[in-house]
């Protein structure tokens, strides 16, 4: 194949020392809630514009592959998700911190990360030109059904507070529609504030409802105690074979799910990480823990959201039609360099496309080495007291906030954001049922406004004759059957409770 003549092209001196800028970078940036990769392979854009194009471009798919992983460190260790795409992780992988198993939950956050970018990277190089037709079969219809399919993990992600999480999920769709209507240009629930006719980001509802809101959660507590309870950690970075073998299944259902969402335009790892922590929920076992600190639910967000880096990228080198934020951006570097996206790319351009494929999955590799030392450096996090990690995150939170946007408003957003989280986590009105609404909002609405144009009205037989549809239309059928479902593992809970509180009654008599 020709792809394999170029290989020996990606370990230049300039291009192995661009990869490793972007991957430190990306890992960096992405770890500080609000800024995110696609800020930080902007950053980089301009310290490349006299680069070789694929040194350039090399540069910046490292930095989008670290900085989805980045995120995953904070959600993990302070439940202050960097980036939108781990908001899922931010669930169980904080529920382990609390346990004492920091390290057990970035150890395996890692190899699933790793794992799953450099699965994405391999079908990206060898499967792009075919796989990109897969992102033609997706009109309006298939995007508002995909967000309803998405939306049927609140079901899931309630834990048995179902009309809790419905209410939230509801609120959060009523946020989305704040702002300008994109169609009639007529402002909506602004109530004349300026500030909200752009309505409300998605980042600044993430880093409320889950940083801000857990640096509110940190004050309650002594501030000379920390998260974890421990006074040290452990050193060994890399999951035991046991553990993975554990989480197997996990894991493939994580790369799977990423790998297809990934070449649906607008969807990206924001919605394939819900769609399989509720699958994973769905297929719970007796003895799982979810939303306790369950380390399949944790392995399965993770190997999504770094599954879907590769795949993204692909109607967005074939196409010319990004996959997300992240992957627009690399769109303007690539066009920024003379390069033009399409089947034109692959033909008059091999050696430097080839070259940059070869780069995203020799980055995902070397990702993990830098990734392992930098989390043992940021695993003492949880070691901090409360006193003065709660303040730090609140900083971080604010600076993050209006570095992305530079707009004073979503500060403001997202304070009121963290105040709504936090008395949500206190009540049990599920702030992940929240941010799936905004999420999925503005995907759902848009989706079916211009699914009924396109059908002059006929939905229902429009919606018959598209073959994507009619399987997302099955899918979410199975997934709310499964999310209604009593599930064994949370029976076999509340059967162990139910003894528990006898044995105690009993003893007490």
């Amino acid at each position: 194949m020709e792809a394999f003549s170029h290989l020996g092209d990606v370990v230049s001196l300039a291009n192995l020392a661009a990869m490793l800028l972007g991957i430190v970078v990306g890992l960096i940036i992405g770890a500080i809630p609000g800024l995110g990769p696609p800020m930080a392979i902007a950053l980089m854009i301009p310290i490349s514009f006299t680069w070789e194009p694929q040194t350039a471009l090399i540069m910046m798919v490292a930095t989008y592959a670290a900085g989805i992983y980045g995120g995953s460190f904070t959600a993990i260790l302070l439940r202050a998700p960097g980036t939108s795409a781990s908001a899922a992780s931010a669930i169980e992988g904080f529920e382990l911190t609390k346990r004492g198993k920091a390290i057990e939950a970035i150890r395996m956050s890692t190899f699933a990360s790793v794992m799953g970018g450099l699965i994405s990277g391999l079908v990206l190089l060898f499967l792009a030109p075919p796989l990109a037709k897969i992102s033609l079969w997706f009109g309006p219809v298939e995007f508002f059904l995909v967000a309803i399919l998405g939306l049927t993990a609140i079901a899931a992600v309630s834990f048995g507070a179902l009309l809790r999480g419905l209410a939230a999920g509801m609120f959060g769709l009523f946020v989305s529609t704040i702002g300008v209507d994109t169609m009639t240009a007529f402002p909506r629930f602004t109530y004349g504030a300026t500030g909200l006719l752009s309505g409300v980001g998605v980042l600044p509802a993430v880093i409320g409802l889950f940083a801000f809101a857990q640096a509110l959660t940190l004050c309650e507590g002594s501030p000379h105690t920390n998260i974890s309870g421990k006074s040290k950690l452990s050193w060994n970075i890399w999951p035991k074979f046991s553990e993975i073998m554990h989480c197997r299944w996990s894991l493939v259902r994580g790369w799977s799910t990423g790998l297809v969402m990934g070449m649906v335009p607008a969807a990206g790892a924001s919605v394939a990480q819900w769609i399989v922590y509720s699958w994973e929920i769905q297929r719970g076992k007796p003895g799982d823990q979810f939303g306790k600190g369950e380390i399949k639910g944790l392995a399965a967000t993770e190997g999504s959201n770094n599954g879907v880096t590769g795949t993204s990228l692909i109607p967005m080198f074939v196409l010319g039609i990004p996959g997300g934020i992240s992957a627009a951006v690399i769109l303007g570097a690539l066009m920024i360099h003379g390069l033009q996206p399409g089947d034109t790319l692959f033909t008059k351009n091999p050696e430097v496309i080839y070259t940059v494929m070869w780069g995203f999955v020799l980055a995902n590799i070397l990702m993990g080495g830098i990734a392992a030392v930098l989390a043992r450096t940021m695993a003492y996090s949880t070691l901090v007291p409360r006193g003065i990690l709660a303040p730090v995150i609140m900083i971080f939170c604010v600076i993050g906030t209006f570095t992305a946007s530079g707009n004073p408003w979503d500060v403001w957003i997202m304070v009121t954001f963290g105040f709504i989280g936090y008395f949500a986590e206190k009540y049990r009105f599920i702030p992940a049922g929240i941010l799936l609404g905004i999420i999925l909002g503005p995907i759902a609405e848009q989706g079916f406004r211009n699914t009924l144009v396109l059908s002059d009205g006929d939905l229902i037989s429009y919606t018959a004759t598209r073959p994507i549809a009619i399987v997302v239309i099955v899918m979410i059928i199975g997934a709310l059957y499964f999310a209604l479902k009593p599930k064994k593992w949370e029976t076999a809970a509340e059967t162990y409770d139910t003894q528990a509180d006898e044995y105690a009654e009993g003893n007490d008599d």
